[in-house]
């Protein structure tokens, strides 16, 4: 089996929690760092989900807490899509047994970045906040790095918002910015796949809460994360659209490209086969859901002593 060596920056979050539990429990992806990006939710939160997610699952893998202020001045949270602590309507303990490392976040991803060279895909599931530090203080790191995968964007907007402006983009364009000169390859899975072409229905939602214990506390988290502005009752799978690039690529579609961005976080694809990015046009949607309910059934926490 092959292994996929991998860094997660992250802001849990409903939908970067049903991606990590899928990674947790995938022998595919070796996952070598979490780190933690201030996004969804504070970041305090954000690192507690992490550090609960590795606990319920026995998982034995570095967190580090990312850069606590954006580079650009926007505030902005999703509090009210993914619940007060990120985790919808789950209501995850205050401590955890496992704890964030006490080490500079740049640092840590530039250390294995070091150490497995052309080797490690970043995955980039919030603002740009930490990938930019990463870097402006090692400049060197855009020439290891194997590649970023991330979720975001907005070239071809969503059904719902032609107009539409990613929140991992507009959070922090700054940052985004400094991802554009790093000249790196970079897969974009934009806000369309997850919401419009990937998305749970609501009976799908009731088929993963009588799947098992793991499907159940997905759907409790989901309970705040219905997506809004659509008619029907959906839930939006953007980050696990993102993340199985990586593994399961002949499943999507995509088509190189440059990207500009514009102040306020608006993307624009210029289409070109010698683009740095590959946008994620389309994604089999059958197929890939059925991966996923698979995948779920044979999943459990770890029995507590």
């Amino acid at each position: 089996m092959k292994k996929y060596k991998v860094i997660i920056d992250t802001d849990p979050g409903v939908d970067d929690t049903t991606a990590i539990v899928y990674m947790l429990n995938d022998p595919q992806f070796d996952i070598k760092l979490f780190s933690i990006v201030h996004g969804n939710v504070p970041q305090q939160a954000a690192t507690r989900n992490i550090c609960h997610l590795l606990d319920k699952f026995g998982k034995d893998i570095p967190v580090v807490k990312g850069c606590s202020e954006r580079l650009g001045d926007n505030t902005e949270e999703a509090v009210f899509l993914h619940g007060k602590e990120g985790l919808g309507a789950y209501n995850p303990p205050k401590t955890t047994k496992t704890k964030p490392l006490k080490k500079d976040c740049a640092a840590a991803m530039y250390e294995i970045l070091k150490q497995y060279p052309h080797e490690v895909s970043l995955i980039v599931l919030g603002p740009h906040t930490d990938v930019a530090h990463l870097f402006m203080k090692y400049p060197d790191a855009k020439d290891l790095v194997k590649e970023i995968v991330m979720m975001g964007g907005a070239p071809n907007g969503i059904k719902a918002n032609p107009a539409h402006r990613s929140f991992n983009i507009r959070t922090d364009v700054p940052a985004f910015k400094e991802t554009l000169r790093a000249n790196i390859p970079v897969v974009m899975c934009p806000s369309r796949i997850g919401r419009d072409v990937c998305y749970f229905t609501e009976d799908q939602v009731n088929e993963i809460n009588g799947t098992n214990e793991v499907g159940q506390f997905l759907v409790e988290t989901f309970q705040t994360y219905w997506e809004p502005d659509y008619p029907e009752k959906i839930i939006a799978t953007n980050d696990i659209c993102a993340v199985y690039h990586i593994t399961k690529p002949r499943l999507y579609k995509t088509k190189r490209a440059f990207i500009e961005v514009d102040d306020q976080g608006k993307t624009i694809a210029h289409y070109d086969k010698k683009g740095n990015f590959r946008i994620v046009l389309d994604l089999k949607r059958k197929p890939f859901q059925k991966m996923l309910f698979k995948k779920l059934k044979e999943m459990n926490f770890k029995k507590q002593a």
